[in-house]
């Protein structure tokens, strides 16, 4: 859906979710994914006697109706009895990890890393709603806002869940330098621009969605931290990269070790210097975001 279409919802959207407003209808849903879960097996199906015992409806006519409500868009009918569609999968999967949910509130914890703004080292995460951040308590920048499920939350260690959202990042990233949506895989677009706090501009990736309209921003850093040759000089001090939260990656891009100078706006064109003792890399950056070698002294 297009922003100019968002007056204009399809009434196949309100029929589909209006067929999950029904406890019935979950249980269902749920039903098939539980033998799914026990059988290992993604097209696994029940007949409807195998369904309507496990669901427990006590009329067949009742648990038919709320079946046939479902077939089509979350439950496909085959002659070997019934399975979930791949929307039907989803909504399982929302169920149970609780994405819908507001996550509990921690509290706020001081953690390592450097401000993009004002290079302090006085990190603060925050979790509370459906939100984490990051944020800086020199200068109040906000460095980093991501949801929240439930599920990441839950039988976790306060530790464990800020370091599982430092890998969250790098998939997310992961997906986007292939131009893939890491919410819902439809394709992006990705253009630079720019972000102030104060007098600072800091240089960004806004890549957006066709699809879904889901919006990420990421620094422009990014792309060349994960150059091959930079993951390998990081490496070689000891430095990996995949394991360093983006917020203490902010550490190394805004100190000597990673310098940045903006060539051109527009169009756009960067300059990126990565030194870790006496190895010196000195890479370019594109309007496309593509990463090129410019010069390596690496032994």
């Amino acid at each position: 859906m297009t922003p100019n279409q968002s007056d204009q919802i399809d009434s196949r959207v309100v029929d589909a979710i209006s067929s999950l407003g029904n406890s019935q209808r979950l249980r269902i849903l749920l039903a098939l994914g539980e033998v799914v879960r026990e059988h290992h097996e993604p097209r696994h199906t029940m007949t409807f006697t195998e369904l309507h015992d496990a669901v427990d409806i006590d009329s067949s006519s009742q648990f038919s109706y709320h079946l046939d409500q479902l077939v089509g868009q979350f439950v496909t009918e085959t002659p070997d009895g019934y399975r979930l569609t791949d929307s039907g999968t989803r909504i399982v999967r929302v169920i149970h990890s609780g994405v819908y949910e507001s996550t509990s509130a921690l509290e706020d914890t001081e953690i390592a890393g450097a401000c993009l703004f004002c290079d302090e080292t006085s990190l603060l995460a925050t979790l509370d709603a459906d939100l984490f951040r990051i944020r800086c308590t020199s200068c109040d920048a906000i460095l980093i806002t991501v949801s929240s499920p439930q599920s990441q939350t839950r039988n976790r260690t306060p530790t464990e869940i800020y370091e599982s959202f430092g890998y969250r990042i790098w998939s997310m990233y992961i997906q986007l330098r292939g131009g893939v949506c890491p919410e819902c895989f439809g394709p992006v677009d990705t253009e630079v621009s720019q972000y102030e706090h104060g007098e600072t501009v800091q240089y960004i990736h806004n890549s957006s969605c066709r699809e879904c309209q889901h919006l990420v921003s990421m620094p422009i850093e990014l792309p060349v931290a994960f150059h091959p040759v930079v993951l390998y000089l990081f490496w070689k001090h000891g430095i990996s990269v995949l394991d360093l939260p983006l917020w203490e990656l902010y550490e190394y891009t805004t100190s000597d070790v990673f310098v940045t100078n903006i060539v051109s706006v527009e169009p756009f064109v960067a300059d990126f210097t990565i030194a870790l003792e006496d190895e010196i890399l000195s890479l370019r950056m594109d309007d496309t975001a593509t990463v090129t070698l410019n010069s390596c002294n690496q032994d």
